[in-house]
Formats: C-alpha cells, sequence, structure tokens
C-alpha cells in the first residue's frame, strides 16, 4: 500500500475530498516525525508505541573493500507492536488443520 491507496481509503470511509484527506494525513505524518525529532515517545492503542533510541558507534566489515569502519552513532526509529496487532497477525493465514 502506498500513499495513494491510504488517501483512496480515507475518502472512501469520510465524507471528505480526496485533497482534504491528503492534507489530513501529510498533517498528521509531519506532527509524528516532528515528536520523534524532539525524542519524544508516542502511542496510537491499537497500533504500537513509536519512540527513538541512539545506536552507538560501531565497528562494520565493508566486504567490497575486505576492510571494517567504524560506523558514528546516529539517531534510529523504535517501533514496538500492540499486543493487539500482533495477536491479529499472529493467526492471520493459518488454516484451521483439524
Amino acid at each position: 500500500m502506498n500513499t495513494d491507496d491510504l488517501v483512496d481509503r480515507l475518502t472512501e470511509n469520510w465524507d471528505l475530498s480526496r485533497e482534504e484527506c491528503r492534507e489530513m494525513l501529510d498533517t498528521i505524518v509531519q506532527n509524528m516525525c516532528d515528536n520523534l525529532a524532539q525524542g519524544n515517545d508516542f502511542t496510537i492503542p491499537e497500533l504500537g508505541t513509536f519512540g527513538t533510541h541512539t545506536r552507538e558507534k560501531h565497528k562494520s566489515y565493508n566486504p567490497h573493500y575486505e576492510k571494517y569502519l567504524m560506523l558514528p552513532p546516529k539517531r534510529v526509529v523504535d517501533f514496538d507492536a500492540a499486543k493487539n496487532l500482533e495477536d491479529y497477525l499472529k493467526y492471520l493465514g493459518i488454516e484451521d488443520e483439524s
């Protein structure tokens, strides 16, 4: 699913124009990004918790040059799925074998 597909689904569910749904989605995503950039975690109850942590500098091997190099520290996004989402996905597509 891409952004256009998501906007299409939003327009089907709400009585809003495609442009309004696109603007709403852009606003939500921008607010999520701003929140993470400030170092704040946030939770969407049925989806999960988003947060960030700093990955320390570490040594990595480059097979092309056959050398080790030091990668600098960087901030990365964490996602911890909600229990409801995990349960939903756990049995999705599994046929009853009885």
